[in-house]
């Protein structure tokens, strides 16, 4: 089923631009109303994400888990979120054909790969935006993340699969198993030294179609490029042609998201929920994106 807000609020527009007399039409700005719709769309969409989200936190929590400490944050900030969820959408619109109104002829694999499992807020982004499969790779040292996996695996059956261990290893090794397996989305935002994101960048290059006759295109995405760590390693991937970068985002911390958009973003040891009102707003996490070179 396409998902996306702009294919959303075109069927929307025309069934209402159908239903209206010829006057109420000549008054219709269509594409200011197509523009209107996608927004209201696009807002929904995180909406869900955030309802969705509640559910997976609630399971967590009903098996003794605090939430708030646990590692990741990327639902902490909703401009990641924002581009994510319209990357997605772009992306599929760009590889597939979704000229059929309800997307139903549309089977073809739209997958995402994945370095960071963690509680599986991003995978659950992924599965909701349409993602045909979330291949991700978790270093599995917290056993909430295989509950998370379950409930995400309960929800969306066959749509996950979850690689354990040491993405240094892990992922070139799933890449020799299944040399064919190729991505249409590839995030890196596993160990956050620069040996970690350099290996992740090299190693998940191999899973991308890049060769001439090549049928579609991908994005790479990069999570915390604020970090100087994984921005050197980011940085080193364009000076060597491996990549280029397309655009950032810059997104703060939100107070109103707080639950059940939370992560163990930390200040001077303290976590979110204890440091002054005031710093808190001043936290901002940078994700870019952009595609591998030849």
């Amino acid at each position: 089923m396409d998902v996306s807000p702009e294919k959303t609020a075109t069927v929307v527009v025309e069934k209402l631009f159908s239903a209206l007399d010829t006057d109420m039409r000549a008054k219709l700005d269509v594409t200011v109303t197509k523009k209107a719709f996608t927004i209201k769309v696009q807002e929904a969409q995180v909406l869900q994400y955030r309802a969705a989200l509640q559910e997976l936190t609630n399971h967590l929590q009903a098996h003794g888990y605090n939430t708030t400490t646990m590692e990741g944050s990327t639902s902490s900030f909703l401009e990641k979120v924002r581009l994510m969820q319209t990357s997605a959408h772009r992306q599929w619109r760009a590889n597939y054909n979704n000229d059929d109104e309800d997307g139903s002829k549309n089977n073809a694999e739209k997958t995402v790969c994945e370095v960071g499992f963690n509680a599986g807020h991003s995978a659950l982004l992924w599965l909701l935006a349409g993602a045909t499969r979330v291949i991700s790779f978790e270093l599995g040292q917290y056993t909430y993340s295989q509950l998370a996996a379950g409930w995400l695996l309960d929800r969306f059956p066959g749509r996950l699969h979850v690689v354990p261990g040491d993405s240094h290893k892990s992922v070139p090794a799933f890449h020799a198993m299944y040399p064919y397996e190729r991505c249409d989305i590839v995030l890196v935002d596993g160990g956050h030294t620069t040996e970690d994101a350099w290996d992740d960048l090299i190693h998940l290059k191999e899973m991308v179609d890049l060769g001439p006759d090549a049928r579609k295109g991908h994005i790479l995405m990069v999570d915390d490029t604020n970090y100087l760590t994984v921005g050197a390693a980011w940085a080193e991937a364009q000076a060597r042609g491996i990549a280029i970068e397309d655009g950032e985002v810059r997104s703060h911390y939100a107070t109103e998201n707080y639950f059940p958009f939370s992560g163990s973003l930390h200040w001077n040891g303290g976590l979110a929920t204890e440091v002054p009102e005031a710093i808190v707003p001043n936290w901002a996490g940078s994700l870019v994106y952009g595609r591998y070179l030849p």
